[in-house]
């Protein structure tokens, strides 16, 4: 089975693609350079230039086996995972939030030992203070990475849920997390919203809405 990971650092994608049929890498584009997992130098020099300017615009990786990409590639970063919702209601309207002046969606580090599903309830209520909210599927994983003021790299690894919402009681973005604003958008609208969100939020409205509208 052929696997892929979209992995971002600095807002700019890392693909991991695992596979026996690679196909032959271009590197001949400096901006969005193609390499193969033995190409070990090179795929370093990238990583570098992505993670301290913004020239290379999507780095490319084929090897045998993504997840062993993914663990290599990422063997020095801390892993934190986290779970979220993108939540509809009967108006088709998307949950968003705005902190820190970005658009977002509700989602949070996971406790532990909590289930995912839970954990992404729990995300949504204490953040938007709505709480009839139902889990419609499992819609992906996002991939992306920070770092903490004492230096440790992260890889934060989102499970997100669409989920469905019949409450219709005021929306109470939470303080405490720099929640401003939480907000039913109208889902022709919310790309409007997605000009100022991070790419894996704008991942999570496109594939929802398109799994929402057409299954």
């Amino acid at each position: 089975m052929v696997q892929s990971y979209k992995i971002f650092i600095n807002e700019i994608p890392i693909y991991l693609h695992g596979g026996k049929d690679i196909v032959s890498p271009n590197t001949a584009d400096d901006k969005n350079p193609e390499y193969t997992f033995a190409q070990k130098k090179e795929i370093e020099k990238a990583l570098h230039i992505i993670q301290n300017s913004n020239v290379i615009k999507s780095l490319t990786i084929f090897g045998d086996d993504a997840r062993e990409m993914r663990d290599a590639i990422f063997a020095d970063y801390k892993i934190i995972k986290a779970a979220g919702g993108l939540v509809f209601n009967n108006k088709d309207e998307i949950l968003m939030i705005f902190r820190r002046n970005m658009w977002d969606l509700p989602k949070g580090k996971l406790e532990i030992g909590e289930k995912k599903k839970m954990g992404a309830l729990r995300e949504v209520r204490e953040e938007t203070g709505v709480q009839k909210l139902s889990i419609v599927k499992k819609l992906m994983k996002t991939y992306h990475t920070y770092v903490l003021e004492n230096k440790t790299k992260v890889l934060k690894i989102t499970h997100w849920y669409l989920m469905m919402c019949n409450d219709t009681t005021p929306l109470v973005p939470q303080a405490e997390e720099d929640i401003e604003i939480a907000v039913w958008v109208d889902s022709n609208k919310v790309k409007d919203k997605l000009d100022k969100a991070y790419a894996t939020i704008e991942q999570v409205v496109t594939n929802g809405i398109h799994t929402m509208h057409h299954g």
